[in-house]
């Protein structure tokens, strides 16, 4: 369950090409390593944000996200 909770998604507008595609694809593969190793305790949730700021994910609006999550499921 903590794994739909935190996810990310990938949101384009309009034409990418495939180089742009092959770097966001890379850019989810490190976030779901990341977000892997958080759940595992493996990192530190701060080292987790860390990584997804290096992966230009917006850390303020993510955690946002993250928080209406939690209410939806009834957690917070």
């Amino acid at each position: 369950m903590l794994d739909l909770i935190l996810d990310t998604e990938i949101n384009l507008n309009g034409f990418v090409c495939l180089d742009e595609a092959n770097y966001l694809i890379k850019q989810q593969e490190c976030i779901g390593l990341a977000q892997t190793r958080f759940i595992n305790g493996e990192i530190s949730f701060a080292d987790y944000c860390d990584i997804l700021e290096l992966c230009n994910v917006n850390i303020d609006q993510y955690l946002v996200t993250v928080e209406n999550n939690l209410q939806v499921i009834g957690y917070s």
